[in-house]
């Protein structure tokens, strides 16, 4: 389990001051090979969240993600994963005024 991109999360949860709900943003190939290291982080730092899997064969994902957010209530959104992902996160994030946690991940 790749460690360092748990602690990058964590780092930048606790330096943006985020107490969530976090909406974390994923690939299902990043979601199976790092879920179990994000929910012990998480939970160590008494934060809410829920899995956004990104297809990245959707043209509309930006607005599903926005959608996703909204309903969960999410004060931040966390993406891991390629540039692609973060690309359409980040305008997510702005479109919606969230907190962006943001860690580059290319699975293996």
């Amino acid at each position: 389990m790749p460690c360092f991109d748990s602690d990058a999360l964590a780092e930048q949860c606790t330096t943006l001051h985020i107490c969530g709900p976090l909406l974390i943003v994923a690939s299902s190939r990043t979601v199976t090979e790092l879920a179990p290291s994000w929910e012990t982080v998480l939970r160590t730092l008494n934060i809410s969240y829920r899995v956004f899997v990104f297809s990245e064969n959707s043209s509309h994902e930006r607005d599903e993600i926005l959608k996703e957010a909204c309903d969960f209530h999410a004060t931040a959104l966390a993406v891991i994963g390629t540039q692609n992902i973060l690309r359409v996160a980040r305008l997510a994030a702005s479109q919606s005024n969230l907190q962006l946690v943001s860690v580059l991940y290319e699975p293996h």
